[in-house]
């Protein structure tokens, strides 16, 4: 669900006028208002959601959203208003559009521009940080230098905010350290590519910080698509990490640098990634995970799992096949 502390809206629309706006047919009562876009999962009666792929065909009997893009080859038999359209997920991509108009860099962020002067004495604020009025800042917090607090974002108490780190669409928890040129809440790289363009999904969550977080120097968090990119509670992020839209990072999780985690992604509790490591998008990693530095992962992996290699595999299974090579390329080079 979209936070409107960070994103003005439009609307409400109707079925009949978005659809046409959409240029696509519908089934259902086309006076219905349409208040808002979700997540199937996230909705409510008035909102707007859409089912692009049939492994999430039960969170599409759960909905409670009362309009449904869906592709029109679908075979559904829902007591539901729908909107058929070729490709559900391109098409929500231009609902967001048309219900958040500017969400890239909504007006707040550059008007209002006063100081904030609600800020608690505890708080230590080095030169040219700017902090907008309308961000909520704890006690005892410390800010380095060159720092940007945007609007409407939450600060706990006792958090250190290093030099040049910028801060937008995002609710930090208490006591957590973001170092030097850590960039949260940026527009994540959200596109859908069709024969002949290129259609933008607007970015419309936020970035949730949990307690006792720390985030190394020049780290980014993209903000979520519709729902929120999550950073559980003891999390420790190192230098040089990306993490993209909606990722979701449990708690008590080690990531060390230069590791990139593609959108979407969902990691459990007590989880440990080496350095330089790629996560493909849209994959779930389980509790208690163990990945070595370097690895590719590609699939979905199981609770209490250890894995290497790139396509990562069973970590046992991977120095095996290390050991097998190591001597075939020995027997190929022995030969006379």
């Amino acid at each position: 669900m979209v936070d409107h502390n960070f994103y003005s809206k439009t609307g409400p629309h109707s079925l009949s006028k978005l659809a046409e706006m959409l240029s696509c047919d519908y089934k259902g009562n086309g006076d219905v208002l349409i208040d808002d876009i979700s997540t199937l999962e996230d909705a409510t009666i008035s909102d707007i959601s859409f089912f692009h792929n049939k492994k999430y065909l039960d969170s599409l009997k759960k909905t409670k959203a009362n309009v449904i893009l869906v592709d029109k080859n679908f075979n559904l038999n829902l007591d539901k208003n729908l909107v058929f359209c070729n490709d559900p997920y391109y098409t929500m991509a231009k609902v967001a559009s048309i219900f958040y108009p500017d969400s890239s860099y909504p007006n707040n962020v550059f008007i209002d521009s006063d100081k904030n002067t609600k800020i608690d004495n505890s708080n230590k604020i080095s030169a040219n940080t700017f902090i907008h009025k309308n961000a909520k800042i704890g006690k005892n917090c410390k800010f380095g230098f060159n720092s940007f607090i945007g609007p409407n974002v939450t600060i706990g108490d006792n958090c250190l905010i290093g030099d040049n780190v910028s801060i937008y669409f995002s609710k930090v928890g208490q006591n957590v350290k973001i170092y030097q040129g850590v960039k949260i809440g940026s527009e994540g790289f959200g596109f859908i590519m069709q024969e002949n363009s290129i259609q933008k999904i607007p970015q419309l969550g936020r970035v949730i910080i949990d307690d006792h977080v720390e985030i190394g120097a020049n780290t980014t968090i993209d903000r979520g698509s519709i729902g929120d990119t999550k950073i559980g509670k003891l999390s420790m992020i190192d230098n040089l990490v990306h993490i993209g839209h909606n990722v979701s990072i449990g708690k008590n999780c080690i990531i060390a640098a230069m590791t990139g985690i593609s959108g979407s992604t969902k990691i459990g509790n007590n989880v440990l990634i080496g350095g330089q490591v790629g996560i493909s998008g849209h994959i779930n990693i389980g509790n208690n995970v163990r990945i070595a530095a370097k690895s590719g992962i590609m699939k979905n992996i199981k609770d209490n799992q250890a894995v290497g290699g790139y396509p990562a595999d069973n970590i046992l299974d991977w120095h095996r096949n290390t050991l097998i090579l190591k001597k075939l390329r020995k027997k190929k080079n022995d030969r006379p």
